[in-house]
Order: structure tokens, then sequence, then C-alpha cells
């Protein structure tokens, strides 16, 4: 009996479906040889950039550290990091109801939640890792362990501060590439509220790869200053009930 052909039976083939490896990229530089060849011509540009943008990323820790969580701090702080090359955009921003106190979003970088943050007030624990200095300078909620996650995230959702501050958590607690698909979503995000708004987020970069495989999140910024800028696209979708 002879096989079927084409697309459909392309299609079919379990030896077409999605790898987790395609997920992820492994490779920083480019594989195309013009590519490579402009990123040779730009590095000299790129290191001064990369040197000009680590001094002027101190100045914007300070001032997000000196000024109250408000619409004039993200304002602020969103002009200094569009300087830094790190453009935040978003779309369909009349679908985000300040009511809902769980914001979930796909993961593509160490930096998603600092810049969400520069469009909404927003806080991420940072997962598997103790309270630190390094923890709350990226901008992470300082939790005492994993073992109480899901409780203590519901009484920070139930309190009264006021203007609530919503957590954004990002399921797949893995980055990829955001190319190709999502990994697994892990249930305890959606356990906290009976009401989460999903967002995604895509992020694009000339030349280099936006993210790599084990790669530290210090190599991760000093690409980012590297290139001559990471745009990174919110879309704001309608919120879930459960």
């Amino acid at each position: 009996r002879r096989r079927p052909d084409g697309p459909k039976a392309a299609a079919m083939d379990p030896s077409h479906a999605l790898g987790p490896e395609r997920l992820f990229d492994s490779h920083r530089l480019p594989g195309d040889g013009f590519l490579l060849l402009a990123l040779l011509l730009y590095a000299p540009v790129g290191f001064c950039l990369l040197v000009l943008r680590l001094f002027l990323g101190i100045h914007v820790f300070l001032v997000s550290c000196a000024l109250p969580d408000s619409v004039l701090r993200r304002f602020v702080v969103r002009t200094m990091c569009a300087v830094l090359g790190l453009v935040a955009r978003q779309e369909d921003s009349g679908l985000r109801d300040h009511r809902v106190r769980v914001l979930i979003s796909n993961h593509v970088t160490p930096f998603d939640h600092n810049i969400v943050n520069l469009l909404t007030s927003c806080s991420t624990p940072l997962l598997n890792s103790p309270p630190s200095f390094v923890c709350w300078s990226r901008g992470f909620m300082e939790m005492d362990g994993r073992g109480e996650l899901v409780e203590s995230l519901k009484r920070f959702c139930a309190s009264t501060r006021v203007p609530p501050t919503p957590l954004l958590l990002f399921p797949e607690e893995e980055a990829t590439n955001g190319r190709e698909g999502l990994l697994r979503f892990s249930s305890w995000p959606f356990s906290i509220q009976d009401v989460v708004q999903p967002l995604t987020l895509r992020v694009q970069r000339p030349l280099v790869s936006v993210t790599v495989s084990d790669a530290s999140w210090v190599s991760e910024l000093l690409w980012s200053l590297f290139v001559p800028f990471t745009v990174y696209q919110v879309r704001w979708l309608p919120p879930v009930h459960r």
C-alpha cells in the first residue's frame, strides 16, 4: 500500500510534531553569514553603547528606587529604559481590568516582569530563590519559600492596600523563545483567584537571539545593552473567570 504524500501526510506524521527543543534557542549568534557579518561590523558601536548604557542603567535603578510607584514613575523609567534600548509597547490596553488581582503571561526573558511593570503596577515572586538584595534589586517580591507560596500570594491578593497591586505570574516557570509555542502551564497560579487576566508577550531584537537556554540573567542584561534595541510587545486579553 502506497504511503500518502503531501502536506496532509506531513501534518499527520508524528515525526513532524513540535518538539520541546524548538521552544528554546541554544545559540546566541546568527547562523546566517550576512547577519553574522553585520554583527561583526556593528560590534564596536555595540561595545560603546554597552559601556554608556551601563552608567545610564545605574541612574535608572536609582530613579526607580527613589520615586514611589505611580504613573509618573512608570513614565519616567519607561522613557529612560527606551534610552537603554528597552522599548515597551502595548496593544488593546483598553481591555486591562484594574479590578483583576492576578495577571498571567508567557515567559520570554528574565526581565519580562520589569517591562510589564513599566505599563502597569504589578509584583512578581521569584521562585526557588531565598530573599536577597539581588532578588529585591531585580524587582521581585521576596518570598520566604515555596512551601507556602500559594497561601502567601492569596493573602497578598486579599490585602486591602490602595491602590491594589496585582500579581504577575508566569505559569511556564521557564523562559522560551516565544516563537514556536508554550510550555505546559503549572496549575497553581490559577488557584489564587477566581479571575485572572492573561496577556501575551512578544520580544524582538536585531542580530542576535532574544534569549538562550541556560544563560544567566547577567549575560542577558549585557546583550540587551549591547544590541541597538529590544522591543517588548504586550497584548492584553480579556479576563478569564474560573
